[in-house]
């Protein structure tokens, strides 16, 4: 009886670990703006934490909704490896340099550089720089211990990253303490609008000690502020940024592997040099190994949005994440982190207004037309309406067809003209944006700024008829 039990908790154990899994490593924003797109990282493993390769767009369903609870499935969305994006992943490497990183890994006091955790640390790390092959791939460097101290932020040179590890030195008197938890902050404040794939890695050998607590007077810098792990997480969370946590040594701080499971992250145990680089170049095969999901987010407006990724496996189960970002600040940062950038999105609006009253006097002809004044290949040109219907989106038998953009639908919105009034409206299935408003419909007037997927398009009814009947299609490329 006894040893049935024994096999049956045996298996019920190997059933919790054996669990495929689907995690949105990043949220990036960045493009809302501009293109009016929203990039997820996403990482699926199978029973055995293996990467899965070969997925699709029709792997994924992807859901947005305003308040967390009601979420609406995205129509259209494009998926790619991150190992073929051109624009490389940035690496950035936040390392501790408190005293205890200068003990050897069994945690003795020694006066050996070659036995120190240190050393250690600053060969794996090496090992990683060379093993980062792709030239547009960006690594930064910053260290913690008392204070946070910024190296360099993702640039390409590996060497000079290299010579900057190589450079760091014993902390001094005071400056021993492990600020684990205000490092990881102000990093991820470091990377939070850097753009594409963002890889935040910790490597830290102990518990967060920090100085206040234990000194007993305020912090030079923070003064009598004592971060916590959920303020870590917080601010990870708003950047949508997850963290790669490496303990490296005998004592760990649990508190850290929470930050990184929250946040999207993984966590790894290293003891020595070659240990440390096998994580190092495990975390670079698995980032590579994930997938950039692209779409356009809804028109619901919201400051915070969340995003849900379901993946179903080859058993037919059902693995789902969650995460948030910020939609109505410019780039889709926190509104922490903007200060004077606030006011760009009503500086951007002043000068669209500007736009459109200029448009309002140059644009003479007679016809009804569409002005595409942006778009994601920035390109300006008219198009003159048909009195029927004009159709506007991204296949080749639209009326008006616009290419580049991901979010395009085939037929994405339709300008119809009323031949009883003589007036335009525009009709769309999905909600776009017209005066910075969403709708499914609306009356056209002269000077209406349309946001269509991206693409800005202003509707002109012209000075006299609309055009005749007959025309021909007329393509944006």
């Amino acid at each position: 009886m006894k040893r049935s039990v024994v096999l049956l908790l045996l298996c019920l154990g190997a059933a919790a670990v054996a669990v495929a899994d689907v995690t949105i490593s990043q949220v990036d924003p960045g493009r809302l703006l501009t293109r009016q797109q929203v990039d997820l990282f996403v990482s699926v493993t199978d029973r055995a934490d293996i990467p899965v390769p070969g997925l699709s767009a029709d792997s994924f369903r992807v859901f947005e909704s305003a308040d967390g609870e009601r979420f609406t499935r995205i129509a259209n969305h494009r998926v790619r490896t991150v190992a073929n994006l051109q624009e490389g992943i940035s690496f950035f490497l936040l390392l501790d340099n408190s005293g205890s990183m200068y003990d050897t890994i069994d945690d003795e006091p020694t006066d050996d550089v070659q036995q120190m955790r240190m050393t250690h640390a600053k060969r794996a790390t090496r090992v990683l720089l060379e093993a980062i092959e792709n030239p547009n791939d960006r690594v930064g460097l910053a260290e913690f211990n008392t204070f946070y101290t910024l190296h360099s932020p993702p640039i390409e040179s590996r060497l000079q990253i290299e010579r900057m590890v190589e450079a760091i030195e014993r902390p001094g008197p005071g400056e021993g303490f492990t600020e684990l938890y205000a490092g990881i902050i102000e990093a991820s404040r470091e990377v939070a609008d850097l753009g594409g794939r963002t890889v935040l890695i910790v490597l830290s050998d102990g518990e967060n000690y920090p100085f206040f607590v234990h000194r007993g007077q305020p912090h030079p810098q923070y003064g009598q502020h004592v971060f916590d792990y959920q303020e870590a997480i917080g601010r990870l969370q708003d950047d949508g940024i997850s963290l790669f946590a490496i303990h490296f040594g005998t004592q760990q701080d649990d508190n850290l592997d929470r930050i990184a499971q929250v946040t999207g992250g993984r966590v790894f145990d290293a003891r020595d040099d070659r240990e440390l680089a096998g994580v190092y170049l495990n975390i670079r095969d698995r980032v590579l190994q994930e997938y950039r999901i692209s779409y356009a987010p809804t028109m619901e407006p919201a400051e915070r949005k969340y995003v849900r990724v379901e993946y179903v496996d080859a058993d037919g189960d059902l693995f789902r994440d969650t995460r948030y970002y910020y939609s109505s600040t410019i780039l889709g940062s926190s509104p922490a982190n903007l200060g004077w950038l606030a006011l760009i999105p009503l500086l951007l609006a002043v000068g669209l207004w500007l736009v459109m009253r200029a448009l309002r006097f140059q644009n003479k002809r007679s016809d009804a037309n569409l002005e595409i004044i942006a778009g994601p290949r920035a390109a300006t040109r008219m198009f003159a309406l048909r009195q029927g219907q004009t159709i506007i989106g991204g296949a080749d038998n639209a009326d008006l067809t616009i290419h580049g953009s991901p979010a395009m639908r085939a037929h994405h919105a339709t300008v119809v003209h009323d031949p009883k009034s003589g007036r335009y409206r525009v009709e769309s299935s999905e909600e776009i944006m017209v005066n910075n408003r969403p709708t499914t419909r609306r009356d056209l007037q002269p000077g209406d700024v349309m946001n269509i997927a991206g693409t800005i398009v202003v509707f002109d009814e012209g000075e006299q008829a609309p055009p005749p009947k007959e025309g021909g299609r007329q393509k944006k490329r």
